[in-house]
């Protein structure tokens, strides 16, 4: 498998699909990996050049001792667009993705970016004396002190994450390759990663993005009130939100054909 390496040394294993069209960046989520996107990659490629990678910590990429930050995540992004000389992509993230990407224009601006797609995630998962709406799981210190037990049985959690984050679930084959993937993680390596992501309050950089968005987010989504992810569509001032009715927070997977068409045209316009 193809890889690029970092500026700090870590290699990050990708693939690439479609041979013309818009380039196309997928951003997996927490404990995931790049096939999460193994129902939409093939569709975008028929229009778009599409990379799905595997960040740092998940799937097939390097697992180092350091780098346990979000603005990490974004420095490796930076990394991958650069090594693949990509001009403008459209970068799609989703959950935990949609941080890396406000990390990366809080860091580096958004003169290398092209379009931005964001995915089932509130502007902070944490509850603040003014926002309710973060997440219904990982919201103070208890609750991540408990995500982070969790974890520790990989096995466990990768069967209940799927539980929370599915209404609709995939085929019993989806659902081996999506178990199998976060099982390449690490628990303490998870555990540190959500320390750092989840108290993060992105409101005011949301306010200051000036590229076209698209908000994607599911009406019943297990980690966030619908309310909660359709305000980084309110706060952005160029963003339309869809949301994706009775679906949950890997909508992408629950309806696919409909992810990839909103997702494919709104690179193409």
């Amino acid at each position: 498998m193809p890889a690029i390496t970092a500026n700090d040394g870590v290699k990050l294993a990708y693939e690439q699909s479609g041979t013309s069209g818009p380039a196309v960046v997928l951003v997996h989520g927490w404990g995931a990996s790049r096939e999460s996107f193994t129902l939409n990659a093939a569709a975008l490629a028929e229009r778009c050049v599409v990379y799905r990678y595997d960040q740092r910590f998940h799937g097939e990429s390097e697992k180092p001792a350091w780098g346990l930050s979000v603005a990490r995540l974004a420095a490796d992004l930076k990394d991958f667009i650069e090594a693949l000389q990509l001009e403008k992509p459209v970068v799609v993230g989703t959950s935990l993705g949609c941080a890396v990407i406000w990390a990366y224009v809080e860091l580096y601006g958004e003169a290398s970016l092209g379009k931005l797609v964001f995915v089932d995630q509130a502007p902070s998962q944490w509850r603040l004396p003014d926002w309710s709406l973060g997440s219904k799981g990982i919201y103070d210190a208890a609750s991540l002190s408990s995500i982070q037990a969790a974890v520790r049985d990989l096995d466990a959690f990768a069967d209940g994450n799927a539980d929370c984050c599915l209404t609709k679930p995939p085929t019993a084959e989806v659902l081996a390759l999506l178990k199998r993937e976060t099982l390449k993680c690490v628990p303490d390596q998870l555990g540190k990663l959500m320390a750092d992501h989840a108290p993060k309050d992105w409101r005011p950089l949301l306010r200051r993005i000036t590229l076209p968005c698209l908000n994607l987010y599911g009406t019943d989504s297990g980690c966030f009130p619908p309310a909660g992810c359709e305000a980084v569509g309110t706060l952005i001032p160029n963003c339309r939100n869809v949301a994706f009715e009775g679906l949950n927070h890997w909508l992408y997977l629950e309806d696919p054909a409909r992810f990839n068409q909103l997702v494919g045209q709104f690179a193409l316009e």
